[in-house]
């Protein structure tokens, strides 16, 4: 045991630290080169690399520089069970300390203090009620809250302080001022340094908390808390991305899948030739559906055997009838003014321009000569200019007659050309839609069948119509009963549209988003296929690598179990962890005297914690981690005295090359550490009213009790008579403390289990047997002890022995100094 004070010594690492012993270094994932070659060395297409390769995400993990960082201090004000300040004073280097006090005495509040100033939160409060949380702060303590934490760097670093703390109104510890200092230099406020962010890597904090996940984690919580010292974060992201990408598209897959059951069993439903065009489109399989024939389909208008009558439909209300009747008023009104104009003076000018315009050419043809009409005339020059004259004056009078009779020839083609349109279009609808509305369709068509009177049927010849009013009417009457039959049609039309439309409105947006999801999946699945492949090359390559890396870990892992077993009949066989994504697990395969079974469902309490140090200190303890601390809270729960003794031996092997801190209210522990020689410095929590929590060094349970006896007997204001029973009491309990220690030593020296050493004690009742298994190592050479003692040491021994077997009771052999140095004496003897 190590009882010094503090040396202010510089950090650092004995020359003898045994490497082996820290644990496996942390191996950076894969350069994107490194994995691509490992992925072409096992045959993966190039597509499927290169896809792998775009899933890694950017930068690498351990970019920071990262120092070797030790203890020097935890100060606590306030927090937890401490009240007013507290300081718990570490050596920065390697080497063992131990915190031991009852419960409740304030231990743990050191450990969470620094769990909480160096990573923001404490794994204690995180798997307890919410309720726990909030006793945060020290109920006896009325000024703020403050924690920290002085650290020492493997180098020639000044120390760094980091400091955490609440003002009284503080209900949160989240709502800390975070200060960092850098020997003296005071960092901004929240800045703390870089390499704090690989606590979670490493996490150098053990608490009970911690052990139990083995026990009560899910298998994926488990695989992440071990995960991260492997370096498989990038392959876990791309790997991640990978699942996700590949999840969302096999998602519209099962939609699809899904939708085309759903999408026939409602087409099949529907009577409508749209639907059964559909269902032929979608055929068997969704794979093999005509997307195109399902859009035309969706639309409305798809080859059904209707979509003529629809197209014909849709063309009889979008087009508007001409207006037939203000055509043949025109024709009637044109052919009324040619029929006014044919008695009046310009008909007549215009006739006798006519008769002059044939007798100037015939006068032009044959020269001077009579008058052929009348023969007394003579058609001379003179004649001539007069003629001419008269001609142009004539010509001009019959304008107007020429002008009506050109309206009526247009106003004739016109209304023809109408006429002539009318029919045929309305002949072409009522035929389309006769399947479809055949009592309007036939109506129409009858019409379109009846000529009206002097009008020749189906020729639109409207020559007679210049006849006059009387023809007029019976034309326009009968193109009024062809109007009256298209309006009939369009409204019967509409109706038939609207029904048609109605019953498909659903249906066909069913099909519309139907065949939109699955022409996604077809884009898709091409993607899809390669994702697939990706994620499965991916896996094997994980699973190469963590069994790589992995290798070392457990190495170290089962190392830590065969000394923590100590007497355990359960094997385990090399850890395992497996899987990705939501299937990640960590196995611990185990033989119990040779039978293969599972660590969760055969190991004992007790075990099971000792499998938790196995599998955490590892990662604790990583080459790589900068931390060159290990905090292990109340590592003893439930262990029988074998396994604390395989314990102590851990944490001495491990306090070579680390400092390692660890607060127990179990007296083994210490106890163990004393027996196998382990070098420690051990200090004792006490707490007084108030929350008032002291440390001070501990020495061993033998020498505590002669210090006792030391001060009970120099105190003089108690009577000798009063104090001698007491003091001879704190001499019995040093000299069993010493000759238990002296007994336990020798026999695991002598290779006995700690069962046969525990039960023999257990026999010896009085300082006398203890003693006697001591020296001789046999109850049943008891009467030998004195001669025994007499002859080794003299017989002040013997006579030490019976003073303080005697004095317990009231009995005086011996001046009460002499019997606390004698005493002494013995036990310094033993140890």
């Amino acid at each position: 045991m190590n009882d010094e004070t503090e040396p202010a010594e510089k950090p650092g690492t004995p020359a003898d630290a045994a490497d082996s012993d820290t644990g496996p270094a942390e191996t950076p994932a894969d350069s994107e080169t490194g994995l691509a070659e490992r992925l072409r060395a096992a045959g993966t297409p190039e597509a499927v690399t290169a896809l792998i390769l775009e899933m890694l995400p950017d930068g690498p993990d351990d970019a920071v520089e990262a120092p070797e960082v030790f203890l020097e201090s935890i100060r606590v004000a306030g927090f937890r069970g401490i009240g007013p300040e507290a300081t718990l004073s570490l050596r920065p280097r390697p080497g063992l300390t131990l915190v031991i006090g009852r419960n409740g005495s304030g231990k743990s509040s050191f450990a969470e203090a620094a769990e909480l100033t160096l990573t923001a939160d404490s794994m204690r409060w995180a798997q307890r009620p919410v309720v726990f949380r909030e006793g945060w702060r020290n109920l006896h303590h009325d000024g703020d809250t403050e924690i920290s934490v002085r650290m020492r760097l493997g180098d020639d670093s000044p120390p760094v302080t980091i400091r955490r703390s609440w003002e009284r109104t503080a209900t949160d510890p989240a709502d800390a001022l975070v200060t960092t200092t850098v020997g003296t230099a005071r960092r901004p406020a929240g800045e703390v340094p870089a390499w704090l962010g690989r606590m979670s890597l490493y996490r150098p904090f053990l608490s009970a908390r911690d052990l139990e996940r083995v026990i009560t984690a899910k298998p994926s919580e488990l695989y992440d808390a071990l995960a991260p010292i492997l370096g498989l974060a990038p392959l876990a992201a791309a790997d991640a991305a990978l699942q996700a990408r590949r999840r969302e598209r096999e998602e519209r897959v099962r939609a699809v899948r899904a939708g085309f059951a759903e999408l026939r069993e409602l087409l099949a439903g529907v009577d409508d030739d749209r639907a059964r065009q559909a269902l032929k489109a979608l055929g068997g399989r969704f794979a093999s559906a005509d997307l195109d024939l399902l859009e035309t389909l969706a639309g409305g208008d798809g080859p059904d055997a209707e979509a003529p009558a629809a197209a014909a439909a849709h063309r009889l209300i979008e087009n508007e009838l001409p207006d037939v009747e203000s055509s043949l008023r025109e024709l009637v009104a044109a052919s009324d003014a040619v029929e006014r104009l044919s008695g009046s003076a310009s008909a007549a000018a215009e006739r006798t321009a006519d008769l002059l315009r044939r007798a100037l050419d015939l006068h032009t043809a044959e020269g001077d000569r009579s008058c052929p009409v009348c023969r007394c005339g003579h058609l001379d020059e003179q004649w001539r200019v007069a003629a001419e004259t008269e001609t142009a004056r004539l010509e001009a009078s019959a304008a107007e007659a020429r002008a009506a009779r050109a309206a009526l020839a247009t106003a004739q083609k016109n209304t023809d050309q109408t006429l002539d349109f009318v029919r045929r279009e309305l002949r072409a609808v009522a035929s389309a839609l006769e399947v479809v509305l055949p009592e309007p369709a036939g109506r129409l068509r009858d019409v379109l069948a009846v000529p009206a009177a002097g009008v020749a049927a189906g020729t639109g010849d409207t020559a007679a119509v210049a006849g006059g009013a009387g023809d007029m009417t019976a034309v326009v009457g009968a193109w009024r009963d062809i109007a009256s039959a298209y309006i009939e049609m369009v409204e019967a039309a509409t109706r038939w549209l609207v029904r048609r439309r109605d019953v498909w409105r659903e249906p066909g947006a069913a099909v519309r988003r139907w065949r939109d999801a699955a022409l996604v999946v077809r884009a898709e699945a091409a993607e899809l296929s390669l994702l697939v492949a990706a994620r499965a090359a991916l896996g094997r390559a994980i699973d190469e690598i963590r069994a790589e890396r992995l290798a070392a870990f457990v190495g170290r892992s089962e190392s830590i179990w065969r000394r923590l077993r100590q007497e355990s009949n359960v094997e385990l066989h090399r850890m395992r962890m497996e899987g990705t994504a939501t299937q990640r697990k960590v196995r611990f395969p185990v033989a119990v005297d040779g039978a293969e079974a599972n660590a969760l469902a055969v190991m004992s309490q007790g075990e099971l914690h000792a499998l938790g140090l196995s599998v955490f200190l590892p990662r604790a303890t990583a080459e790589a981690s900068p931390y060159r601390f290990v905090i292990v809270d109340d590592p003893v729960q439930s262990m029988d005295p074998a396994k604390v003794d395989g314990l102590a031996e851990v944490l001495g092997e491990i306090a070579a090359t680390r400092q390692v801190v660890v607060f127990t209210h179990d007296d083994r522990l210490p106890e163990a550490v004393r027996r196998l020689g382990l070098e420690a410095t051990v200090w004792e929590a006490g707490r007084r009213e108030r929350s008032v929590v002291e440390l001070r060094k501990a020495a061993d349970p033998a020498s505590r009790y002669l210090a006792d006896a030391y001060a009970l007997a120099a105190a003089q204001t108690l009577p000798e008579d009063a104090r001698f029973p007491v003091v001879a009491g704190f001499c019995r309990s040093a000299l069993e403390a010493a000759g238990m220690d002296h007994y336990r030593a020798r026999r695991y020296r002598d290779g006995a289990t700690h069962r046969e050493v525990e039960s023999r004690l257990a026999e010896a009742d009085t300082v006398k047997q203890r003693l006697t298994l001591a020296f001789l190592g046999d109850l049943g050479r008891g009467g030998e002890l004195y001669t025994y003692l007499n002859r080794t040491y003299g017989g002040w021994a013997a006579d030490t022995v019976r003073a303080v077997a005697e004095g317990a009771h009231g009995a005086r052999r011996m001046p009460m100094r002499s019997l606390v140095a004698n005493t002494s004496d013995l036990v310094e003897k033993l140890q």
